[in-house]
């Protein structure tokens, strides 16, 4: 348990740094968003459930995810803002979690800029084509 808290700790310290001079603009490019919670991670069989996650979404669109569990998932893609919702990002998992990678797609749903609420995504590895589904709910 205490490594996993100073995993936590430690990814909020990075992620924080990334954190650039476009935190001060109205409408960021880059946004670092993380919560803690409850979540489950389903791969094919197996599930992991997960208590913290941080997602780092880029100016260009490039997307990472970290999802903090028994063990730390890393997996990458990209974002866009939903049209209907300033608060809805669209996510496109095609990277990372396993060694060919993963194509899934989904959702995340912000609380003002910096805070997740929710996140949800489904989709299969490239190479065991194992179904793979995430959900998470921040608490409150």
């Amino acid at each position: 348990m205490r490594v996993i808290k100073k995993m936590v700790a430690l990814c909020m310290l990075l992620s924080l740094l990334t954190i650039g001079v476009q935190a001060l603009q109205k409408e960021p490019k880059s946004i670092v968003a993380h919560a803690n919670g409850n979540g489950v991670l389903k791969l094919g069989d197996e599930e992991f459930k997960v208590t913290s996650v941080i997602i780092k979404l880029f100016e260009g669109g490039r997307a990472e995810l970290n999802l903090i569990s028994e063990i730390t998932v890393f997996v990458s893609g990209t974002w866009e803002r939903a049209e209907n919702d300033r608060k809805v990002i669209n996510l496109k998992i095609t990277g990372g979690a396993t060694g060919g990678g993963v194509e899934a797609s989904g959702d995340l749903r912000l609380r003002g800029e910096k805070q997740i609420e929710r996140v949800s995504l489904q989709g299969e590895s490239k190479t065991s084509h194992r179904v793979i589904s995430f959900n998470f709910q921040a608490a409150d």
